[in-house]
């Protein structure tokens, strides 16, 4: 069969892509195997570490799934309430550079924020620098990705089959638990994982304001700055496997679907 230039050209592109892209993680493994990962992974801080990312990824991930949910459902039937200047300011995290999203969150929940500061004065409540803005700042993160997957769920659920049960008599409430949510349990829950993903990864966001606090990014960026190979070659490993096991549940549910 004779080839084509142009299929040439394709195949080249294809292989140069596939050596770039591949270059970085052969260099992570080689490291890895040099470095013993596997013992730095087992050290107590850095289990704390790997146990803080998870619970605060985990708890905004919930958050953000209500709040994603509420959101995506308000843009999807309540057009006009708001219309597209609303959304589109929900959606603003999605491409503000995250140390920006972090030091807003700083001005905003600081001890002498706008809100930190009577909380501070009055209940003697310090928000930044704790757990609570950690998961704060995963939230502020992640909320537009839950809100576009929701939206995208409810929009692929048929006019008809709402109309329907309004006209069956069920509320607002009973057509969302017993028809939106059932069909579009799939799309939301890749949503829901690739929030989860995103909120265990941040970075920029999070070293605004975690003070001392450490999550894995933020380990990995101070360890490899301190020549701590073995530590920062394991984490970042630990999150390209979840990054991939993420990805293919995604796109497990998204073949279920068809």
């Amino acid at each position: 069969m004779k080839i084509s230039g142009f299929s040439a050209m394709m195949t080249i592109i294809v292989l140069g892509a596939g050596l770039f892209f591949g270059s970085p993680f052969a260099a992570l493994l080689h490291s890895f195997a040099g470095a013993d990962g596997f013992a730095a992974l087992l050290n107590r801080q850095v289990l704390i570490v790997v146990g803080t990312s998870l619970v605060t990824a985990l708890m905004a991930t919930g958050l953000a799934a209500v709040v994603g949910i509420a959101l995506g459902y308000h843009f999807t039937f309540r057009k006009k309430t708001g219309g597209r200047w609303l959304k589109t300011f929900f959606s603003l995290p999605l491409v503000l550079p995250p140390s920006a999203a972090g030091y807003m969150l700083l001005l905003a929940f600081g001890r002498y924020g706008l809100i930190g500061a009577p909380l501070y004065q009055t209940f003697s409540l310090q928000i930044m620098f704790t757990t609570t803005a950690l998961v704060l700042a995963q939230f502020f993160v992640i909320t537009p990705l839950m809100m576009q997957a929701a939206s995208s769920a409810f929009q692929q659920v048929p006019e008809s089959l709402v109309k329907a049960s309004h006209s069956l008599g069920a509320d607002e409430y009973t057509t969302f638990v017993k028809v939106l949510l059932p069909l579009s349990r799939p799309v939301l829950v890749a949503g829901v994982i690739t929030a989860f993903a995103r909120a265990i990864g941040e970075f920029g966001a999070t070293m605004m304001v975690a003070g001392r606090l450490k999550t894995i990014p933020i380990m990995i960026y101070v360890k490899a700055m301190g020549g701590d190979a073995g530590v920062a070659d394991g984490l970042s490993l630990l999150l390209v496997l979840l990054s991939f096991l993420v990805l293919f549940l995604v796109n497990f549910l998204g073949e279920k679907r068809r």
